[in-house]
């Protein structure tokens, strides 16, 4: 048996049990080809990608990597046709794989096939809608703006999904113009609704909150939801109804199972109608937010509301420890710098 299991190795038996990683094949060729020119290290890499889909024609995902790395080195129409029709292929053949469907549009797309490739992402938006959104910022630039909305099928998630991608890059007006477009066609849309309510609320826009998320809005009583009745308390409170803002924020705390940030926004609610709560609650999300590995920073959010609360109420020794805590986190913040010196009476650095 050990003579055997020896002959064995020397035939190459311990490549054979190595796992086959297509996307290693290829962007090692890619990149040695790209170095020198060279394109062997290419062309070796899509016959041993070629020979694997002869042994397995149903492995999609060295499927959609050949398409890539011939689309990637093409030279010639032929070429192009080919790798496109490679993924035209893996969708056929996985129709859900979020992972097949996103190479093959970056395929069809380089390939000039616009029209297949924002119909497989309008597919796509359909179960994977996150990562819809990424094929699409992906492909954007191989295609005319006055397309991009094909690539968007009429639900909700999808237009919700393509904001958060817009929101993620840094455009920010792009995505504010998709939510309100999405929340003008579908009101009622309570995810939409809680993003939108996110977004009012991080910008101090306490009159655009109160109209997403005015105080007669219907809300059902499930955890999805449990931000929204954060957002309700605080309209109720900015229309003087006390007892239902109280009740609000206890249903969402309640709903969330106390999730940190769902009871930071219940005492936003309170802020200022009610500082003495708001300063409980938020202390109260600093406590669990600190029980969390990695969450230093996170809590630091609400180390800025404690510490504008402790200086509105003349806290002086609180916010200054505030402040100073805030500064060992970020030695450069703006906000923090200031507050220390004007507290202490020393110039800032």
């Amino acid at each position: 048996m050990l003579a055997a299991a020896g002959l064995a190795t020397l035939c190459g038996a311990d490549a054979a049990r190595l796992p086959f990683t297509p996307s290693s094949i290829a962007e090692s060729a890619l990149a040695r080809t790209l170095a020198t020119s060279d394109p062997e290290p290419a062309r070796d890499a899509l016959n041993r990608l070629k020979e694997r889909l002869r042994l397995n024609p149903l492995d999609t995902a060295s499927r959609t990597i050949a398409a890539s790395l011939l689309v990637e080195t093409a030279t010639t129409v032929a070429e192009r046709e080919a790798a496109a029709a490679q993924a035209e292929a893996a969708v056929r053949l996985t129709p859900f794989d979020a992972s097949v469907a996103h190479r093959a549009a970056r395929v069809l797309s380089r390939c000039g096939r616009n029209d297949l490739a924002l119909q497989e992402i309008n597919r796509m938006f359909g179960y994977a809608p996150q990562s819809a959104a990424a094929s699409l910022a992906d492909i954007e630039p191989f295609v005319p703006d006055d397309r991009l909305d094909e690539a968007l099928p009429p639900l909700p998630s999808a237009w919700l999904a393509w904001s958060f991608r817009l929101r993620a890059d840094g455009r920010t007006d792009d995505a504010d113009k998709r939510l309100a477009a999405l929340l003008a066609r579908w009101p009622g849309d309570l995810p939409a609704l809680r993003v939108a309510a996110s977004v009012a609320a991080g910008r101090e826009q306490v009159a655009e909150l109160a109209r997403l998320v005015p105080p007669s809005l219907a809300l059902p009583a499930t955890s999805e939801v449990a931000a929204l009745y954060a957002y309700r308390a605080r309209s109720k409170a900015m229309a003087g109804d006390a007892a239902g803002s109280h009740a609000d924020a206890g249903t969402a705390i309640s709903l969330s199972n106390e999730d940190p940030w769902v009871t930071a926004l219940a005492g936003d609610a309170f802020a200022s109608s009610e500082p003495a709560l708001a300063r409980d609650y938020w202390t109260r999300a600093l406590y669990r937010l600190q029980a969390r590995p990695g969450s230093r920073r996170q809590a630091l959010d609400l180390r800025y509301r404690l510490a504008r609360l402790d200086e509105r109420e003349g806290r002086a020794g609180d916010a200054l420890r505030e402040w100073r805590t805030i500064l060992a986190e970020r030695p450069g913040d703006v906000e923090a710098k200031r507050r220390v010196a004007a507290l202490t009476g020393e110039n800032p650095p």
